[in-house]
Parts: C-alpha cells; structure tokens; sequence
C-alpha cells in the first residue's frame, strides 16, 4: 500500500489531484490496476488515505514543533528558530504532497484553529519568553507573519520539486530567523 500511496503522491505533485489517473498510479507503483482497486475502490479513496497519512505525520510534527518551542525558547535565535523548524523541514522535505491536499480540504478558520492551537500556544509562549514587553497585538501579529512565512514557503517546496525542497526550507529558516532578529536587536 505504500508504494501504491508514495506514487499517487508523486503523481499528485506533477500533475495535480484532477488530472492523475489510476492506472498511471498503478504503472508507476509497479502494480496492476486490479491490485489498486483491491486496497482502494477509486481514485478518491486513495487520495483519502494520502490525506489519512500526512494527517497523522502531520500531528506528530505539530507534537514535535511544541517539544522544541517549550525547550528552545532560552536558546540563541538562531538555533531556536533551526530548532522549531527542523520537524516542520524534515516533513515538507517528505511529503510535499500533503500542502496540497490540506488545501483541498479548506477546512473552516475554526477547525484550523483548534486543530493547531497546542502549538500555536507554545509559539505564543515561546515568543511572549523571548520579549516579555511585547504587546498582545503585536504578538498576534508576529504569529501571523511567522505562520504566512512557513505557508508560502511550503507552497514553493511543493511546487519546487524534490530537486529544490532542501534549498527551500534553508530560505525559510533564513525568512524566520530574519523576521524574528529584527525584533532581538539591540
């Protein structure tokens, strides 16, 4: 099953969720179309248990994220933000693929909310460590800017292909540090 899923996620990157068909996905998994449709009945139950995968390595980085903001907060900037970046790194590195289907999922503002909030409350802390004199707005915002950074850069490593994914993430540990250093300064 996981070959069949690893080539329907490279298919997905290439093509594109609408475009990529079973028997593509069965050629390139080295399989026969029967054997697809005897673990996945159509193209969308596949796609589905892509979605199942990334969701749950998904949990796990958040998990790992959280681990390393409540321990790395002390820590020089530059190792905290390597720090709180490497879980998300290694599994954009990965799975490109799941950016994608998280976006067709479109979940509503408050399912997103909740889903992230442990570690947004850890980033939060983290952040709120680093300068205590920081006002809650400007806190909001500085979560915000940081989210928007990690989000388009994950868009540029999916699009980026597996040739580019290293060099990407490098940029978006530079984006970070470069934001947050702005506010370390003495």
């Amino acid at each position: 099953m996981d070959e069949i899923l690893d080539a329907a996620e490279q298919l997905l990157l290439e093509v594109g969720p609408a475009n990529g068909s079973v028997q593509e996905i069965a050629r390139r998994a080295g399989s026969s179309v029967g054997s697809i449709y005897h673990f996945f009945p159509t193209k969308d139950a596949i796609v589905a248990a892509l979605r199942a995968r990334h969701e749950e390595e998904g949990r796990q980085v958040r998990v790992a994220i959280r681990e390393a903001v409540e321990t790395s907060a002390d820590l020089p900037l530059e190792e905290f933000v390597n720090r709180l970046i490497s879980p998300l790194a290694d599994f954009v590195e990965r799975r490109p693929a799941a950016f994608m289907l998280g976006a067709l999922d479109a979940p509503d503002e408050k399912e997103l909310a909740h889903k992230d909030a442990p570690l947004e409350e850890a980033l939060r802390a983290a952040l709120r460590h680093r300068d205590p004199h920081c006002s809650e707005e400007e806190l909001d915002r500085r979560l915000t800017v940081f989210g928007t950074i990690g989000r388009s850069v994950a868009d540029l490593i999916m699009r980026g292909g597996p040739q580019h994914r290293h060099a990407f993430v490098e940029e978006m540990k530079r984006a970070m540090y470069g934001y947050l250093l702005t506010y370390e300064m003495p």
